[in-house]
């Protein structure tokens, strides 16, 4: 799931201010890797967060509703950093079932001034990482 922003070049009905200063949308869509399909988007205003966690819950619903049952079994889910919120973390969590297996990533891409302030945290402030089971 990502989101990204869709320039309307006049005022058109929900278009607003984007925080990179333009003026449109800031649509929500869930595409499938293994098919290069969009089972779902949602249209949003310019100004639409990027980690609400409602609209990440509703497009995610509406993307696996539109899987066929059969390919439902083993889910990855992959979302950026905007994206990540504690409450999808959560979300994402609750989804397994002994019927369903949903792995996720959340992330983004490591620069050189990310890689700068990790180098700057204290020792003594790090701690183990967890897996999603959670063992470090």
């Amino acid at each position: 799931m990502d989101a990204t922003l869709v320039t309307a070049s006049s005022d058109k009905e929900g278009a607003a201010p984007t925080w990179k200063k333009g003026y449109g949308f800031h649509p929500l869509g869930a595409w499938l890797a293994n098919t290069r399909e969009c089972p779902a988007v949602l249209l949003r205003p310019g100004n639409a967060g990027s980690n609400t966690f409602t609209d990440h819950r509703d497009v995610l619903a509406s993307a696996i509703r539109q899987v066929p049952a059969r390919f439902r079994q083993k889910i990855l889910v992959r979302v950026d950093g905007a994206g990540a919120s504690h409450e999808l973390i959560d979300h994402l969590l609750a989804l397994s079932s002994p019927r369903r297996a949903v792995l996720f990533t959340c992330g983004w891409m490591i620069t050189a001034a990310d890689e700068d302030a990790i180098r700057q945290v204290p020792a003594g402030a790090w701690k183990p990482g967890t897996a999603q089971d959670g063992s470090i």
